[in-house]
């Protein structure tokens, strides 16, 4: 059973990967120079309402931490920052034998909630003004596909009371060693509480439906205990 589980979570976090869960939580913790003393900065974890992962049949794994440490030098001194995000990752099992894909958790959907890092009155949070294509293009660089994400389309979405875009795009990866055709949903970033939150998605193309699941999900998106 450890076994098949951790096979499973290995193969989720590739494709995790490949949406750009990791290149977004390390873009969180790029901070301009500041002054002042060393800081620390934790963001709250968000949730989806276990009603709405009932409806659209995705299951939470957990929520993980994604800690990031800088050092800034000001007035020739050296200061440590460190931003501490959070990760609420869930999963769908879907079976798509056409694409090599058999009970595989390869739809997901993650927010990621990173602190509102103000010093000296400044915001030194770039995902606040980042928009969903230049997230796109951090996904693309940091990771190896086959050609970066092209846009598709865009909606306007409804995130903690505030409209927010959703793109849609298009990128080519690999999920258990088969290529695979995806898309990917990422929003721009939205207050809630003290921090920001960052919603995207994953899931293949041949999925036509699964992307009113996605938009559900990041509606529902809300402050986690």
């Amino acid at each position: 059973m450890t076994g098949t589980n951790g096979g499973r979570r290995r193969s989720r976090r590739g494709y995790l990967a490949a949406t750009g869960a990791a290149a977004i939580a390390g873009i969180a913790g790029c901070l301009d120079v500041i002054t002042g003393g060393a800081a620390e900065f934790e963001a709250n974890p968000s949730r989806v309402p276990q009603s709405v992962l009932d409806e659209t049949g995705y299951e939470l794994d957990g929520v993980s931490d994604r800690e990031i440490t800088r050092t800034f030098e000001a007035g020739g001194e050296s200061r440590d920052v460190v931003v501490t995000n959070k990760l609420a990752e869930h999963h769908k099992s879907i079976s798509v034998p056409t694409a090599g894909l058999d009970g595989a958790d390869a739809a997901v959907f993650t927010a990621l909630t990173t602190p509102q890092v103000n010093v000296l009155g400044r915001n030194f949070n770039p995902v606040e003004d980042m928009s969903a294509q230049e997230l796109a293009q951090m996904v693309q660089q940091q990771y190896d596909m086959a050609a970066a994400p092209s846009e598709e389309d865009e909606q306007t979405v409804t995130i903690n009371g505030e409209q927010t875009p959703l793109v849609r795009f298009r990128a080519d990866a690999r999920f258990q060693g088969n290529p695979i055709e995806l898309f990917i949903h990422i929003s721009e970033a939205v207050e809630l509480g003290d921090d920001f939150v960052v919603v995207f998605g994953g899931y293949p193309t041949v999925l036509s439906g699964e992307g009113e699941n996605i938009v559900q999900m990041a509606e529902a998106v809300e402050q986690g205990g």
